[in-house]
């Protein structure tokens, strides 16, 4: 009977893995489903699997090459005022085995908007980047707001553009609005918070969120 328990245990495993999975990939065809529903009151074109490529071609940010296993999915595509905006749930893997993570995120894709904005990456400030910094990873501080500087990560390969891009007002915006990441190049802008997915009832909340974040971008 003793040798049996181990065997027990493995199927007990197994079948538990397996209502996991299924439990797992019904939730995710249920939001899938209720984004279609969300996509189609706003008046946007919905696509369940997205080609990472095609958005690539319309501005490579830094987020699609990350880590490995990467998929974009629930792509809206649509316009808000004068933009043209792709709204995506992209999410990449790093690590492996028992050690790998899934990060998950809804990101604004504003296409082309601006070409007065040069290529740079601005996020939220960890301990990591701080300990970076001994040893020479690039952060580009404000003295005019030491605040913002405390808080987020600025980097890019013109400083000089980047100083004068950043207004006092859109220093200000993100000082007062932690959180948010921001991706530019060649004009494209993508606008995210790290490992976060809205849900579908709040995608509009998010879209408007992000084009408050647009419109600090091209204040001054």
């Amino acid at each position: 009977m003793s040798s049996l328990v181990p065997w027990l245990i493995g199927l007990g495993l197994m079948a538990l893995l397996v209502v996991v999975i299924v439990v797992s990939r019904r939730k995710e065809r249920e939001r899938t489903e209720a984004m279609e529903r969300v996509c189609i009151e706003m008046g946007f074109v919905f696509e369940p699997q997205a080609d990472i490529d095609l958005l690539t071609s319309l501005g490579d940010l830094p987020l699609y090459k990350r880590g490995h296993s990467r998929r974009a999915k629930n792509m809206m595509t649509g316009r808000v005022g004068d933009d043209a905006v792709k709204v995506v749930n992209f999410q990449y893997t790093t690590g492996g085995g028992q050690h790998q993570h899934t990060s998950k995120q809804t990101v604004a894709v504003f296409p082309q908007v601006t070409r007065s904005l040069p290529d740079l990456q601005l996020a939220p400030e960890n301990v990591f980047h701080k300990l970076g910094q001994v040893f020479g990873y690039q952060d580009i501080d404000f003295e005019s707001n030491p605040d913002f500087s405390s808080r987020y990560l600025v980097r890019g390969p013109d400083e000089t553009a980047i100083r004068a891009a950043l207004y006092p007002e859109t220093l200000s915006f993100f000082a007062e609005h932690e959180g948010w990441t921001v991706e530019i190049r060649s004009g494209t802008v993508g606008i995210y918070r790290a490992g976060q997915r809205s849900k579908p009832e709040d995608v509009r909340t998010f879209l408007e969120e992000a084009r408050e974040v647009l419109r600090s971008l091209r204040r001054g």
